[in-house]
């Protein structure tokens, strides 16, 4: 009997694996198939605002691909900074310069007390926005010439509440930049943005977003999540609960060349804090999604049953080929680590969904937070700070 049921339970993950490798590959072909502007978006105008702390990779090219749109309404950018001499002010000013006719500017100002890092430079940015259709994008992120396009054209349906997006990780060699891209891939765009597209409430992502500013204000404004360092999340679900729908617009690059592992766990403990905060009630599912054929090998040894032992391995090694073409549909190259990191990846996720909570500290962006029960902000220290702090502590 327990061979059957894991057999019919395998035989459903399997499937659940096809879908999400052929969801991938449709919704990446709409998002390369660029779609012409014309004059029913000449009079709809968009305000987009780059929330920017330090360099990123290729910041250059990122900028430069936000600057090439096929838009014809008018459009607004606003660089929001948190400090004067961040290194990324002269790169976005010479980008500027580069396109004259462009309506920019950047603003500077510090972090709002009691709102995340990026929270405050979106609501920073709010202050300057002159159009009813506001787009935040990432500073990371690098997006088709028909991007303004498809995130704002929804929103004319008034029971569109947002359009959002999914990130696709590309690029690193070393084991823990590529773990990066795979968690991110791998939570992003083949479970969020799946889920999405199927109406189901998951949320929302913050690489890049769009609303009507008026909905954005009933709600509260963005400082009405900023508290949390999972604002994305909680907003999306605000929207799923006033009865708006959430569109999903086309997917987004984000090319990388090296991240340290302690990025890569960090963004686990923001990942997990919030699908246990905002889906709780899913919570046992996404654990399956992630751990199930561990849970089936783990079986095998309790009841000392060989052939269910045998057919978890022919799960894993399915696992494997199915991460492996997840890597090829996000144009990355295959390389041997990708053996063990799909395996790696479902125990390191299931991990921090059980034990999310325990340290209550979470590194982002220059910041260290102390959060408490989900996600939302007690004490936020920049590094600097935070590193004279423990010293002064030890000098007493």
């Amino acid at each position: 009997m327990l061979l059957y049921i894991c057999i019919a339970v395998g035989i459903f993950f399997i499937l659940f694996w096809c879908a999400q490798l052929i969801f991938f590959k449709l919704h990446m072909n709409w998002t390369n198939r660029i779609i012409p502007s014309d004059e029913q978006d000449a009079d709809v105008g968009v305000t987009i605002i780059h929330p920017i702390k330090d360099l990123d990779f290729e910041l250059e090219k990122n900028l430069e691909s936000w600057f090439r749109q096929n838009y014809t309404g008018p459009v607004q950018h606003i660089f929001s900074f948190q400090d004067p001499d961040d290194p990324a002010i002269p790169v976005v000013r010479s980008v500027i310069e580069a396109h004259p006719k462009i309506d920019c500017q950047i603003i500077v100002n510090p972090v709002m007390p009691g709102l995340n890092g990026k929270s405050s430079n979106m609501v920073n940015g709010m202050k300057h926005a002159k159009y009813d259709i506001v787009l935040f994008g990432d500073s990371d992120v690098r997006v088709k010439q028909d991007f303004i396009l498809k995130m704002v054209r929804p929103l004319k349906n008034e029971k569109v509440g947002m359009t959002t997006c999914g990130q696709v990780n590309i690029g690193g060699t070393d084991f823990w930049t590529r773990f990066f891209t795979f968690t991110q891939n791998s939570e992003t765009d083949f479970i969020w943005a799946f889920l999405t597209k199927l109406g189901i409430d998951v949320g929302a992502t913050g690489a890049a977003f769009a609303m009507r500013k008026k909905l954005l204000m009933e709600v509260g404004g963005l400082e009405a999540f900023g508290g949390s360092l999972l604002e994305d999340l909680h907003l999306g679900n605000t929207l799923y609960r006033m009865g708006y729908k959430l569109v999903l617009g086309p997917f987004i690059e984000c090319h990388v060349q090296k991240l340290d592992k302690e990025k890569s766990f960090n963004y686990a403990k923001r990942l997990a804090v919030g699908i246990k905060t905002h889906i709780a009630v899913e919570l046992p599912t996404f654990i399956l999604m992630v751990f199930w054929y561990w849970i089936l090998f783990l079986l095998g040894f309790i009841f000392a049953d060989p052939f269910v032992i045998y057919l978890s391995f022919v799960f894993m090694a399915l696992r494997v080929v199915q991460g492996m073409i997840m890597r090829v549909l996000t144009k990355n190259k295959i390389m041997l680590t990708d053996v063990i990191t799909p395996l790696f990846f479902d125990l390191f996720a299931a991990f921090y969904l059980i034990f999310s909570i325990s340290n209550p500290y979470v590194t982002w962006r220059g910041i260290k937070y102390s959060v408490k029960k989900g996600g939302y902000i007690e004490e936020a220290y920049i590094e600097d700070e935070l590193q004279e702090l423990e010293e002064h502590e030890i000098n007493v």
